[in-house]
């Protein structure tokens, strides 16, 4: 709709092709690498991101409408991202690329139709100790956008330390 809600959108779709190419180049050997961040293997990280779009646009969207965010504890959070991984130790490439393409394309579609005044809308944020955040925040910080490019440089550091590379 805006201008931010844009080149936000268009951010996001980076950080999401730039991890969808990590996964598409990595060989099967690769995808059961372990990340030392996560503790989980390749595929299961990159499941925990995909599946994770559901939970975070309930933040922002929570913050773009002007409405109590979640009360999610960090225990909550770490529980569901625990027994997610588990019930993705076999997870396949094929159906985490799906689940990413289509998380990150109706993601988008939702960042787009933003406007300035949802973007600066902002809500407490329980996992930040009640702090007042701002749905751009929330889509450019470790909610969304950030939290992309961490599971990506994490996974990047797993195929490192696998045969073969991944190229930036």
């Amino acid at each position: 709709m805006g201008k931010r809600s844009s080149e936000l959108a268009s951010r996001f779709e980076h950080a999401v092709a730039d991890f969808t190419k990590a996964l598409e180049e990595c060989s099967d050997a690769q995808w059961a690498a372990i990340c030392d961040a996560e503790g989980w293997t390749v595929g299961q990280t990159a499941q925990h991101v995909a599946g994770q779009f559901p939970l975070e646009m309930e933040f922002i969207i929570a913050a773009a409408e002007g409405k109590a965010m979640p009360a999610y504890t960090w225990d909550d959070v770490n529980s569901k991202n625990e027994g997610r991984a588990a019930r993705n130790r076999a997870v396949t490439r094929v159906a985490v690329l799906q689940e990413l393409r289509a998380g990150a394309a109706t993601t988008a579609a939702y960042l787009r139709g933003l406007n300035d005044e949802q973007l600066d809308r902002s809500g407490a944020l329980s996992l930040a100790d009640g702090a007042s955040v701002t749905a751009q925040q929330l889509i450019g910080g470790g909610v969304l956008i950030a939290h992309v490019t961490a599971h990506l440089e994490s996974i990047r550091g797993a195929l490192q330390g696998s045969s073969s590379l991944i190229a930036r």
